[in-house]
């Protein structure tokens, strides 16, 4: 019987050693990589983030206190947004005769530049009546589509502005789908002044759009628009709203439009507050919602990447005694997710707390929660100046804007992000009531009416 040399058994080991080590080492890198996979996914989702002005409050104390939900979109690579089901909605009513028409047809190319085979495009164009210039299509023929702009979208009549807007909800209507960003952009300088024209009429109108997944950014042109009709068309279908007052300016407005609308990262967001029933919930402040007894709804229509949008509750809980701790409200947020496809919900429950010491109370104030409520009670207070300058009491709407700039100059807070916040609405306070006395009054109103939108609906 032969035996293999010694030095022959003890390479063979080594070598069956080195294959173990190798396969354990490739082994433990595809788990590491897994772990790495399943941690990349789990970040793709909205970092929710809820905060009470005052998570401790003084015993027996009836003040109103402040919930803030902070919905942050996560960061999306631009190479995979979810395609586009856009319609432009044009007004080509007499007044956009010149250099409107002509930027209106320029923004429009751009955004068919801009868009890929995967999305839709519809274009409608409205004078005395609405008129489908591209129907709903994928964007693949891009010299076919700029060609049809340019040879139908020409002045002429009077603005269907109801009519245009019907349309264009009809076109994406065609191609609707959850899993991809639904939107309509409108443009128009004028008032409405043919068919329905009412702000309810409108409003409806955008309300349905909302139900069906589609958000309206609206986009007025010059001086003569009816600024609380086209707020109100993107606020109920929680668009964008944009004053454009030289229409040299529109092709920048039509850039920052797509970089919201391709960074959406989640859709038909539905917040849910239900508070104790000792809990009473006042008001919401900035974005609109329904508030049924002890339960808060608010609807949001898209969320984008890298922003946040958050719901403000105003509310009086209940009354604690010293070093108690009581469950306040549940909190629920459903989205659909872009990344995943999925259907994401997200639960939490938030607590107070209850002291005798003032000096806890203070230590505990959240101060972005209360820079934030201030802010948005200066919005409400901008609407109420709106409504004297309409009556003609400019002297009095003055004197709201300084109040406003006084009371946040007043503040002052340790947290930079809440200091920073309430200095940048002060100067835009004191701005406002400076601007008052020498800007034209069409675009001083329609620049406040501006300014309030995006404080309300946190549009930046």
């Amino acid at each position: 019987m032969l035996l293999k040399p010694t030095i022959l058994i003890k390479t063979d080991m080594l070598i069956k050693q080195a294959v173990r080590i190798k396969q354990t080492a490739i082994l433990l890198l595809l788990f590491l990589f897994s772990l790495f996979g399943v941690a990349k996914a789990a970040t793709q989702v909205v970092n929710v983030k809820s905060e009470l002005a005052a998570p401790v409050m003084l015993v027996n104390s009836e003040d109103k206190n402040y919930l803030k939900i902070s919905l942050i979109g996560f960061n999306l690579d631009s190479t995979r947004r979810s395609p586009i089901n856009l319609a432009l909605v044009i007004d080509r009513s007499t007044s956009m005769s010149g250099e409107r028409i002509e930027k209106a047809r320029e923004a429009a190319i751009l955004a068919v530049n801009m868009l890929n085979p995967t999305d839709t495009l519809s274009v409608v164009a409205y004078d005395n009546h609405a008129e489908v210039i591209i129907p709903a299509t994928k964007v693949t023929n891009k010299p076919a589509l700029i060609a049809s702009i340019q040879q139908h979208i020409h002045p002429r009549g009077m603005t269907a502005l109801f009519a245009g807007v019907s349309m264009g909800i009809g076109q994406v209507d065609k191609h609707l789908n959850r899993e991809q960003v639904n939107r309509i952009i409108l443009i128009s300088d004028g008032q409405a002044n043919t068919g329905p024209t009412s702000i309810s009429e409108l409003s409806d109108l955008a309300r349905m759009a909302a139900k069906k997944g589609i958000a309206i950014t609206t986009i007025g042109l010059g001086q003569d628009y009816n600024e609380d009709l086209m707020t109100a068309i993107a606020g109920y279908s929680d668009g964008n709203h944009t004053f454009v007052a030289n229409s040299a300016d529109l092709e920048n407005a039509f850039t920052k439009e797509f970089q919201d609308v391709m960074s959406v990262v989640a859709q038909d967001i539905v917040v849910q507050i239900k508070t104790g029933d000792k809990v009473k919930p006042v008001r919401l402040l900035g974005r609109d919602g329904d508030i049924l007894g002890n339960t808060v709804n608010v609807k949001l229509n898209q969320l984008y990447s890298n922003q946040e949008k958050y719901i403000l509750l105003e509310m009086i809980p209940e009354k604690g005694t010293d070093k108690q701790q009581k469950d306040l409200a549940d909190v629920s947020i459903s989205y659909l997710n872009l990344s995943s496809k999925k259907q994401d919900q997200i639960n939490e429950r938030i607590t107070i707390s209850y002291s005798q010491s003032v000096e806890k109370v203070n230590d505990a104030v959240q101060e972005e929660v209360l820079a934030e409520s201030e802010i948005q009670k200066t919005a409400l207070a901008n609407d109420e100046a709106i409504k004297l300058i309409d009556a003609g009491r400019k002297d009095e709407a003055k004197k709201v804007l300084e109040s406003n700039a006084s009371k946040l100059d007043s503040m002052s807070f340790s947290s930079p992000v809440a200091e920073k916040k309430v200095r940048e609405s002060t100067n835009k306070q004191r701005k406002l009531a400076d601007d008052i006395d020498s800007k034209d009054a069409a675009t001083y109103r329609k620049e406040l009416k501006e300014q309030n939108y995006n404080v309300k609906q946190q549009q930046k």
